[in-house]
């Protein structure tokens, strides 16, 4: 129980501290006075003051000229009870105040620097993301082998159509597989269509290329959105290996793996926009320290790997062009620039208001599916 608290500790307070560090340092390297540097909501815990005088370099441009300047540390850093967040406040943030602003303010710097303040949140989850699977592959952690197939379901048509252990699926139906998420997806894509069509696997047996038709075959599973129902299976299983490298090796295993995750996270978005895939399986802060309390247990390597997965993930949707989010900040910051004016109080206030009531919705949706599943879980169990 101690290691499972700790674990959803350690990866809210590691993922959210590297977010709001990546605001503070571009704030801080820009000039602007953060008052604040806050670790979670709800009620302050524990707080100090920074009172160490150190040397800043502000960039007027993210890579221009650089100018020298002594500045105190006047921010108070503190920790509150809730870790499921975080933020900085900066010295003149309220987009709707009229001004004029002081040079240390935040309104008073130019929509490119402001921009770069936003975005670097997001750009140091990613950046931490890549960073933390180096340790992962030098450590050791199971994977799938591409898409290579390790064995077969027992009495399913996959065991007596003629393929072989290691065979590597190329496509499915004419569909490409890159990865066994491929395979797994467009198998189910096919029988939904057309359960009684042929399923046309092509492989790659060594140097040849090797065609196969089978009939995937009823048995009970799990919906789209996570309710038992009938699947069709060919019964086909992933090759698992231990990936262990030392550092040289672990650096290009992790660039792969991080663009694995990239791509992942845009395949998930574009089934769930094209309804391929139901929004119920969306999981929110509950279900992600749910499954944190139980992937600490699997070994440190694991939980590694799943820190630098949320961070990843967190990272891509910040930069999503949705109120309240980074990425809507930067569209508002883009169309300031174009227009060489701010937007009026009024269009920021609506704006503001719609975005923080859509958060609440989707906050409230993806709770619910969470502490659903986990009921649902234990029912189960209990039976």
């Amino acid at each position: 129980m101690v290691l499972s608290v700790l674990g959803v500790l350690i990866l809210f307070s590691v993922v959210i501290i590297v977010h709001e560090f990546g605001h503070f340092w571009l704030a801080k390297k820009s000039g602007i006075r953060v008052e604040k540097f806050s670790v979670g909501f709800g009620p302050k815990l524990f707080s100090w003051r920074g009172r160490l005088r150190q040397k800043l370099y502000l960039y007027p441009y993210l890579f221009g000229p650089k100018i020298e300047s002594t500045v105190a540390d006047e921010t108070e850093y503190q920790v509150c009870l809730f870790p499921f967040g975080g933020f900085i406040k900066m010295a003149g943030e309220d987009y709707q105040a009229e001004g004029p602003f002081e040079p240390g303010e935040y309104m008073a710097k130019s929509p490119g620097i402001r921009a770069r303040i936003v975005a670097s949140g997001a750009l140091h989850n990613l950046l931490f993301g890549l960073v933390l699977l180096i340790p992962v592959f030098m450590l050791g952690v199971p994977g799938y082998d591409g898409t290579k197939i390790g064995s077969f379901v027992k009495g399913m048509p996959a065991e007596t159509a003629g393929l072989q252990i290691g065979d590597e699926v190329i496509s499915i139906n004419g569909k490409k597989c890159r990865e066994w998420f491929d395979v797994i997806q467009n198998i189910r894509q096919a029988t939904s269509q057309n359960p009684s069509r042929p399923v046309i696997l092509v492989i790659r047996r060594k140097d040849e290329i090797h065609s196969f038709s089978i009939v995937a075959q009823p048995a009970p599973g799990l919906n789209q959105s996570g309710k038992q129902t009938t699947t069709y299976l060919l019964g086909i299983s992933p090759k698992e290996k231990l990936e262990k490298y030392s550092f040289f090796p672990a650096i290009w295993r992790a660039t792969r793996e991080f663009g694995k995750m990239t791509y992942g996270v845009f395949l998930a978005f574009k089934l769930l926009f094209t309804r391929q895939v139901s929004a119920k399986l969306l999981s929110g802060p509950v279900g992600i320290a749910q499954w944190g309390a139980e992937i600490i247990h699997a070994g440190i390597a694991r939980f590694i790997y799943y820190v630098a997965f949320i961070s990843v993930n967190l990272g891509f949707i910040n930069l999503f062009p949705f109120p309240i989010l980074d990425g809507g900040h930067l569209v508002g910051l883009f169309l300031e620039r174009l227009r060489q004016k701010r937007p009026s109080k009024r269009f920021l206030e609506v704006v503001q208001y719609a975005g923080a009531i859509a958060l609440i919705f989707l906050a409230l949706f993806v709770t619910y599916n969470d502490l659903l599943r986990i009921l649902e879980a234990r029912l189960k169990a209990g039976r």
